[in-house]
């Protein structure tokens, strides 16, 4: 589920051996990590790829700065539609942080869009870790499942999504400590628009850590989104996480633009000072055609 607390175990080495990268999208990071159901985000690939083909642009293309003062991460991927029923998405991402970590992530995916309300996606992720002590390789998949159904009688016009993500199936190629932290999250949101001009999403997700057995744990995200005519957006979200040290607990706020083709979005947290999220930030932008 969250595209943030795995910040958190790629510093956490010291204890438990976990490594992973986050989606880096500004979109979900400023509703909380809401990122099941997210439309037009910049990174479907990295929070549902399912989700994608329910988008109303056929094709995309983004880049992302995700950041702290202890680390740098940079992001960029794209999704092309083929005909109605299918969708490709490719991304690669940089994670580098002090003392020489320097870990990267290559992404390729497939959607299909099954009917009018159903949609599957896989994604196929080759990581590579380096660290001071340590050089590694990953393989590992992602498989995604997403759902929506127009709603009457509730505003102009109305739309329930849900969507469904089993991360990070796959395990490292070398001998190595680390281990690739796998997760179920499950979401549902509802889009409202209250006028032509004005609307509202709000949503949720749920997930849980099942492995490795020494970072188990439940996570919750909570976020909504105003959007002024389809121009300017307004979010907040809130991010429950069980445990302190690799998932923790934060506020997030955040802002969009949409220019005719152009996107722009910004995301911060804020998180307490003693964990690995505080005065994280992060800047997303794409074009869509």
């Amino acid at each position: 589920m969250t595209l943030l607390a795995a910040t958190a175990l790629i510093s956490a080495t010291a204890s438990a051996q976990e490594a992973t990268l986050p989606s880096p999208d500004a979109k979900t990071i400023g509703m909380g990590g809401v990122m099941m159901t997210t439309l037009s985000g910049s990174h479907a690939i990295y929070n549902n790829s399912a989700t994608a083909l329910f988008q109303l642009n056929p094709s995309q293309i983004s880049s992302s700065y995700y950041g702290q003062g202890n680390f740098d991460y940079y992001a960029v991927s794209g999704s092309c539609r083929l005909g109605s029923e299918n969708l490709v998405l490719a991304g690669w991402r940089q994670y580098l942080r002090e003392r020489g970590n320097n870990d990267m992530a290559v992404d390729l995916g497939y959607s299909r869009r099954l009917d009018e309300n159903w949609a599957i996606g896989v994604v196929a992720r080759y990581l590579h870790l380096h660290r001071p002590e340590v050089s590694a390789d990953a393989l590992a998949a992602d498989l995604s499942v997403a759902y929506q159904l127009p709603l009457e009688n509730l505003g102009s016009y109305s739309v329930l999504r849900a969507g469904a993500k089993l991360a990070n199936l796959g395990a490292y190629l070398d001998d190595t400590e680390y281990i690739l932290p796998m997760d179920l999250t499950a979401g549902v949101a509802l889009d409202t628009f209250l006028s032509d001009a004005h609307e509202i999403t709000v949503g949720t997700d749920l997930g849980y850590y099942f492995y490795p057995k020494g970072v188990r744990g439940f996570q919750l995200a909570l976020g909504m989104e105003y959007n002024l005519m389809q121009l300017v957006q307004f979010r907040a979200g809130y991010h429950y996480g069980e445990q302190r040290y690799y998932y923790p607990s934060y506020w997030s706020v955040g802002a969009g633009v949409r220019i005719l083709h152009l996107r722009l979005d910004f995301a911060y947290l804020f998180a307490k000072k003693e964990t690995l999220l505080h005065n994280t930030y992060s800047l997303s932008f794409g074009f869509d055609f």
